[in-house]
């Protein structure tokens, strides 16, 4: 075992947690000596977290559904070329607004081990904790990496039935990353961190029925105004009940089917597992796209020459992103049978203008995707698929992709993250000012304070 490794054993246990340990080890990580045991190569990789969901939440802005939850707040508030600013007293709004803008387009990254999407309902909590009391470059990449190990912490002690049962994990169990985050940031006690777990879980809410809709984003912007709350409470006295997840009628005994009776270790930090959006679509998606892509770049074939598309996924791909006949662009993004027709037809998966209306509505898209079978089994990877294109003349290609396994070349990740960044930002960021953010964020670990970063992003 590595040394790292080791300091994360002592992190997160290794006995069967008794009721209330899963609320102590979580504790321990929202307290400021939380961070001691953080790798280098942790805070690496929240680097990449926080470009990646910076520059999708700058895109986001201009989404229909963060216009109508800013106005909420300002009546005459119109996106310019920045978050809206963290400090001050509207910060909880800040970090609703922004929360919800790094979602709107469902390009921010993701993670198997907290079931949903890690860095949306953390980073902008975490950035708004440091405007509070201000914290440097370091400490801001702590928090990041504590708020990710919370939440994969909480998602792995829930398994997948909490995800299974109907709640969609960024809103739910990312109030707990979110509330950890600031909590370590704003320097709370062991006893503080304990009821703002309380306060996160009587708040944490999301529902997976709302996925195609603009509920969906907003379940991440509460997600991190939730967590700011929580923190922010606990720390000014605000009480609630210590054993808020493992207790009776808590939130474990009444969201999932209660506790693993053994913690699930790891020798990685959750920030590392972290995956990242190539195409503008769920994530669940993402394999099969790969696997029609290779097959139609291997075959040279044209969309009049497939007879029959069958895509192999697992079951729980059913209630996620197996939307039949999508009739938004918000749709779009989670029916399997449509993207399929999408890139048959050579259109950009990773195009966040693809995703409209008139598309979902588009006649010869319509008319292909009742060509794509989707079917359900039980593949090596919960996030594979194998995809089996029947050709007009009786000739069948297969092929299967997974992209759940994390990228271990980090020098690689950066800079493919470099090039989705500047891509998502056109049109947003002027090219100067993107490599400024680049560099903010690339040197960030060095920075005595925030006030760089801040001004990056918000003006």
């Amino acid at each position: 075992m590595t040394t790292e490794a080791a300091a994360l054993r002592a992190v997160q246990g290794t006995a069967a947690r008794p009721p209330g340990e899963l609320t102590d080890t979580l504790a321990g990580l929202m307290c400021e000596g939380g961070a001691d045991a953080v790798p280098d190569v942790a805070r690496e990789c929240a680097r990449h977290a926080l470009l990646d969901w910076a520059c999708v939440a700058l895109a986001g802005m201009r989404e229909p559904a963060v216009r109508i939850v800013a106005r909420l707040h300002d009546p005459q508030w119109e996106p310019s070329v920045g978050l809206v600013p963290f400090t001050g007293p509207s910060a909880p709004w800040a970090v609703l607004v922004n929360g919800t803008a790094g979602h709107a387009l469902d390009y921010d990254d993701v993670n198997s081990r907290m079931h949903g999407h890690p860095s949306v309902p953390v980073v902008p909590t975490a950035l708004a904790a440091s405007a509070l009391r201000g914290c440097s470059g370091r400490q801001l990449l702590d928090a990041v990496v504590l708020g990710h190990e919370a939440e994969a912490l909480v998602g792995e002690q829930f398994g997948g039935a909490h995800y299974a049962n109907g709640f969609h994990a960024t809103g739910t169990i990312g109030t707990f990353g979110a509330a950890a985050a600031a909590a370590h940031v704003l320097g709370l006690t062991d006893a503080q961190a304990r009821h703002a777990l309380g306060l996160a879980a009587t708040q944490a809410a999301g529902l997976k029925c709302m996925f195609g809709t603009m509920a969906k984003p907003l379940h991440a912007g509460k997600a991190a105004m939730n967590g700011l709350w929580a923190a922010r409470l606990a720390q000014q006295g605000f009480t609630a009940a210590a054993d808020g997840i493992e207790g009776a009628q808590g939130f474990a005994a009444t969201q999932c089917t209660g506790l693993r009776e053994a913690p699930v270790v790891s020798e990685r930090w959750a920030v590392q597992d972290t995956l990242y959006k190539y195409h503008a679509a769920c994530y669940l998606t993402h394999s099969a796209i790969e696997a029609l892509r290779a097959l139609l770049a291997r075959t040279r074939l044209a969309p009049e020459d497939v007879e029959r598309l069958d895509v192999h996924v697992p079951p729980g791909h059913d209630s996620v992103c197996n939307i039949a006949a999508p009739a938004t662009g918000l749709q779009v993004k989670f029916s399997l049978r449509h993207l399929m027709a999408m890139v048959a037809h050579g259109h950009d998966t990773a195009d966040l203008d693809a995703y409209t209306d008139a598309l979902a509505c588009d006649a010869d898209l319509v008319r292909w995707r009742e060509r794509v079978q989707v079917r359900f089994e039980h593949l090596p990877s919960a996030k594979g698929a194998r995809v089996e294109l029947h050709a007009r003349g009786g000739a069948v290609h297969a092929h299967y992709a997974d992209v759940g396994v994390p990228r271990e070349d980090l020098p690689a990740q950066w800079r493919a993250l470099v090039a989705k960044g500047r891509a998502v930002t056109r049109g947003v960021l002027a090219p100067g000012r993107f490599d400024a953010l680049v560099r903010c964020i690339e040197t960030l670990e060095r920075q005595p304070d925030l006030l760089s970063l801040h001004e990056a992003i918000t003006t």
